[in-house]
């Protein structure tokens, strides 16, 4: 669609007649707050175009905070508990029972040795149950200090005692 030259278009607005005035612009009136208007404005006292974007407190990002003190706080614990398994020889593997230990290396020594003055047995802390695994106690017979080697050799557990010297 095509128009003369000099006509105006759609989209401009027409003046006044030539000669007359020079061209006035028409403005709509700035809304007065607390107003109740509701020709053409887009803000109001709830906020308008802007009421939703994403600075509002409602989009804003959340504190990652307490997931940082949660993941901290896990990791201390996980780590300390293991510490303290580690410490109490959780991970040693099995281990020999001192009492049964010392109990039985006592009639080893007074039913196949012949030694029936035996006192104050003592072996090292926590031998592991492994096969092959030997380690030194020490026995009192006949009142004198001695030294046993015993043996595990297997995992029931079983071991060996050897003669005092």
């Amino acid at each position: 669609m095509t128009q003369p030259p000099g006509a105006p278009q759609w989209w401009q607005q027409q003046g006044p007649p030539t000669g007359a005035s020079p061209q006035q612009q028409y403005t709509h009136p700035a809304p007065q707050p607390n107003s109740t208007s509701f020709g053409g404005s887009f803000s109001s006292e709830y906020g308008g175009f802007g009421a939703f974007d994403s600075s509002s407190p409602a989009k804003r990002a959340k504190s990652r905070k307490p997931w940082i003190i949660g993941v901290a706080a896990a990791v201390v614990l996980s780590v300390g508990g293991g510490v303290a398994a580690w410490a109490t020889g959780v991970f040693a593997g099995e281990v020999l029972d001192q009492d049964s230990l010392h109990e039985g290396i006592a009639t080893v020594l007074r039913e196949s040795y012949g030694e029936h003055d035996v006192r104050n047995v003592s072996c090292p802390d926590d031998q592991q149950i492994k096969a092959g695994h030997t380690f030194d106690c020490t026995v009192d017979v006949a009142g004198k200090p001695k030294t046993i080697r015993v043996r595990v050799l297997n995992d029931k557990p079983q071991y060996e005692v050897g003669a005092p010297h």
